[in-house]
């Protein structure tokens, strides 16, 4: 995205062309030194230029690379917790995976003995309890020997005693599913009746999952199913007759079946992996970032459903996926946050009797999608699942703040338009552990007052200005006019602000809520954010995600990117050429949405030094296209070309 503006090439160009009508008529040797010394300077300065790029393109490889390193975890025991969810990881028992798991684990055993698949199932198990894991669903194939003998070992080892029920993988060939119900009735009841007696021993046992005492039958493809209202009808009925009596059928929703009144011929349906949402329907869509899936999962929370639904938390690692669609932007800490959504919706909509909560992959590797430990996170991802299940803190670290509280070197600058938000402001700073300087711009003498009264007697700040300003360049003007003086004699700066939306009152206060939150929502959360200042040197700035409501197309949303419109590239370029003379930005970039952040005083002082408070049009509810807009898009920008790099936060929802 940073591009450098020359045209040395072109005046090389023009230099050449002299230096042959010299050469072919004059051989003037000492135009040939002055030509020759004037390329050089100039291929110096392209070869410079040239240089400072590469030397950012490595700033952002080492971005990507801290960001990633140190989620990696170790294993953790968490045996001595206890809930009322019931997590059921599918479970894929393929050859592929059987052959690899023994080849790393088991002594690169390749001899497929009951005793070496016995005890790579035992390891796993003891794994998914030691971390809350109630039970597997376990993918159900009649065709694959090797999938009904790990269905035999758990059905008929003593030593294993834990929760399983089927996924009928109806969808393979020549399955009964697909015979036409019409015309071969009798054909299809017969076919039934020798599912139901296969089956029927996994169902009677006292280790299947039952739901109000039913035996759960999970059909993977109800769709491709011929008549799937007759055929359901025979299926309850064979069940009947083999005495298994009244079964629980379940359907994953990922496969249109909500578009069909089909939905109602099941028990209940589980959502499996990602969801669209309008106001009528839901439907499937595969092509997502991570913190898509994240954003549709509390859109989902406020849903209406007619429907019994059983919710799906999607684990998503790609290290050693060839999977085309894959997730972007997957962190164990999202998936954290991702089970905390789903488990709140749960308790608020199941009794504690039959709260089930389906994980969409115990050890499917092919699509790069599974629970068990990876060689990129460790067990970072099982870890974040289990402190979300028992309802633990992601992190529990005693943070080392004293030097701060010692010496104050935290400024939070404070714009208030709206003066009837002077408490909240004083309630979320007064979250700040440490000392801090509070530093307050307003628009009247009448507003200062008001301020300054709630200021004396609720903030612990350790001390505090008011400064009077124009109504003009919004937050931003302020921001740069009160701290130019002042920004030096700190190491931290916090910004926020008084916003309102004018033409959505209610998407405002959701909106600002959530940006206070997501930066001094708690004593714990400001916490961490100072402690990674301090741990990791080259972090510069912080802010949060994009909030959710604002998301307007949630299936190609990634971070908070946008395509810029003219006017606001003309004075974002205007502005970083001010600072960093030569570079420019791109048709679209990543930056703080709603302007407010943590930032690290050296990684973004160069806005406080320069001169831009004339270029600061009068305030006419302008949406963009000015010198502001162009400010609030240059953060980052300073941020790498100072050599440091940004976090990107979502603590709060």
């Amino acid at each position: 995205m940073i591009i450098i503006k020359n045209n040395y090439f072109k005046k090389y160009k023009i230099i050449k062309n002299d230096l042959k009508y010299i050469n072919k008529n004059y051989y003037n040797f000492a135009y040939l030194i002055k030509y020759f010394i004037f390329i050089i300077i100039n291929f110096f300065i392209i070869f410079f230029k040239h240089f400072f790029i590469r030397i950012n393109k490595k700033i952002k490889i080492e971005i990507d690379n801290i960001l990633d390193s140190y989620v990696y975890e170790n294993n953790m025991n968490f045996s001595n917790y206890s809930t009322d969810i019931k997590a059921i990881a599918l479970y894929y028992p393929t050859f592929s995976y059987i052959n690899n798991y023994l080849f790393k684990f088991n002594n690169r055993c390749k001899n497929y003995t009951n005793y070496s698949i016995t005890n790579l199932i035992k390891n796993q198990i003891n794994l998914a309890k030691n971390h809350g894991i109630y039970g597997f669903g376990i993918f159900y194939n009649p065709y694959d020997k090797l999938n009904i003998k790990v269905l035999d070992i758990f059905l008929e080892n003593k030593s294993i005693n834990f929760q399983f029920l089927l996924v009928w993988k109806n969808n393979i060939y020549n399955n009964i599913s697909k015979i036409n119900i019409l015309s071969k009735r009798k054909q299809i009841e017969n076919e039934l009746d020798k599912f139901i007696k296969d089956i029927r021993k996994y169902f009677v046992s006292q280790k299947y999952i039952k739901i109000n005492g039913k035996p759960i039958l999970s059909v993977n493809n109800p769709l491709i199913i011929q008549n799937i209202k007759d055929f359901i009808l025979i299926l309850r009925l064979k069940a009947k007759e083999n005495e298994i009596g009244e079964i629980f059928i379940l359907c994953p929703l990922n496969k249109g079946l909500n578009k069909s009144n089909y939905i109602n011929l099941f028990d209940a349906a589980y959502d499996f992996l990602t969801i669209n949402f309008d106001s009528e329907s839901i439907n499937y869509n595969h092509n997502l970032y991570y913190l898509g899936v994240i954003y549709k999962n509390i859109l989902l929370n406020q849903l209406k459903i007619n429907f019994t639904l059983y919710r799906n938390s999607f684990i998503e690692i790609n290290s050693n996926s060839n999977n085309k669609n894959k997730l972007k932007g997957y962190l164990p800490e999202k998936y954290y946050i991702l089970n905390k959504i789903i488990i709140k919706w749960i308790k608020l909509n199941f009794h504690k009797n039959n709260r089930l909560l389906f994980i969409s992959s115990w050890n499917n590797y092919q699509k790069g999608n599974y629970l068990e430990p990876d060689e990129k996170y460790g067990y970072a991802s099982l870890n974040c699942f289990s402190k979300a299940l028992f309802n633990l803190p992601y992190k529990i670290i005693n943070y080392n703040l004293l030097d701060l509280d010692n010496k104050c070197e935290i400024a939070i600058q404070v714009h208030i338009y709206y003066e009837d938000l002077t408490g909240e402001i004083i309630n979320k700073t007064n979250n700040i552990p440490v000392k801090f300087d509070l530093f307050l711009t307003t628009t009247s003498l009448f507003k200062k007052m008001k301020i300054e009264e709630l200021i004396k007697k609720y903030s612990k700040a350790n001390r505090y200005k008011i400064e009077i300003v124009e109504n003009k360049g919004r937050d931003v003007l302020p921001l740069i006019h009160q701290m130019k003086y002042q920004i030096k004699k700190y190491k931290y700066l916090c910004h926020i602000h008084t916003k309102k939306s004018k033409h959505d009152i209610i998407l405002g206060y959701f909106w600002r809520n959530y940006l206070y939150e997501n930066l001094l929502g708690s004593k714990e959360i400001i916490s961490e954010i100072l402690n990674d200042f301090n741990e990791f040197e080259k972090l510069g700035f912080i802010f949060p995600e994009l909030y959710f409501n604002m998301v307007k197309n949630i299936d190609s949303f990634y971070y908070t990117e946008f395509y810029l419109n003219k006017q606001n590239i003309k004075y974002t370029n205007y502005v970083l050429n001010k600072i960093f003379p030569g570079f420019k930005i791109g048709d679209k970039l990543i930056f703080p949405v709603g302007n407010m952040f943590w930032a690290k005083v050296n990684a973004i002082h160069q806005i406080f030094e320069k001169r831009f408070e004339k270029l600061f049009p009068k305030e006419l509810d302008q949406s963009n296209g000015t010198i502001m807009h162009a400010i609030e898009r240059i953060w980052l920008y300073l941020v790498k070309l100072n050599g440091y790099y940004y976090k990107i936060i979502f603590k709060h929802y």
